[in-house]
């Protein structure tokens, strides 16, 4: 079966503006393709931070301008939440939780990534706390006690980071969309481009064939 490849970061404002995208092109194309998420780790060991004056000022004149170009709206609550400068801005603790839904129940991947980026961006929660991923993991009827299990064992550490070092064989740049047939790497999208785009390059090289 043929793949769609999908590389993005928890912390990157344009993958959340491409999260509506995903979804859609998950729910169109998840019974005929292999869809693999690959959370990039952009900020992560000496490029973690913290939410800063300064930050906040440049996403307030930054992601705007994701909204408009992808219609993705950001929540007031993200707005104000970026404000705390106490927030540690580390992208190893939402991909490990994709990854270790990934391990767990990888169907659901796709669908739980979209929903840790709305955390942040819409609803203004912090992606350092576990209660976030609680709280998706109820919304999708997941064991609480199975993730929390896996999401702070070692062994998932690790495959976070060599998750991290995958997705930089695909891309250094996000979010990107691949597609694999028969050993042959396609780009679908590097930045931005729309559904219709997307679908229309899928039908191009013949991915369902």
């Amino acid at each position: 079966m043929s793949k769609l490849i999908y590389i993005m970061d928890p912390l990157c404002g344009w993958c959340y503006g491409n999260s509506s995208n995903t979804q859609k092109l998950y729910d169109k194309y998840k019974n005929v393709l292999d869809f693999e998420i690959l959370p990039a780790g952009m900020w992560t060991g000496t490029n973690a931070r913290k939410q800063s004056k300064q930050m906040a000022q440049f996403i307030k004149k930054h992601d705007p301008q994701v909204q408009q170009t992808t219609g993705t709206e950001f929540g007031k609550e993200y707005f104000e939440f970026i404000e705390n400068e106490e927030v540690a801005l580390d992208s190893e603790v939402p991909s490990r939780a994709i990854v270790s839904i990934k391990k767990l129940w990888a169907s659901q991947a796709i669908p739980f990534a979209v929903e840790v980026q709305k955390a942040r961006y819409w609803y203004g929660k912090d992606l350092n706390e576990d209660e976030t991923y609680l709280r998706i993991c109820e919304k999708f009827g997941l064991d609480k006690t199975e993730f929390l299990q896996v999401f702070h064992s070692e062994i998932i550490k690790k495959e976070t980071q060599q998750t991290f070092a995958l997705a930089k064989q695909y891309a250094s740049s996000y979010p990107t969309l691949l597609a694999e047939k028969e050993g042959k790497y396609y780009v679908l999208e590097q930045g931005y481009a729309s559904f219709e785009t997307i679908s229309n390059r899928i039908d191009e090289i013949h991915l369902l064939n």
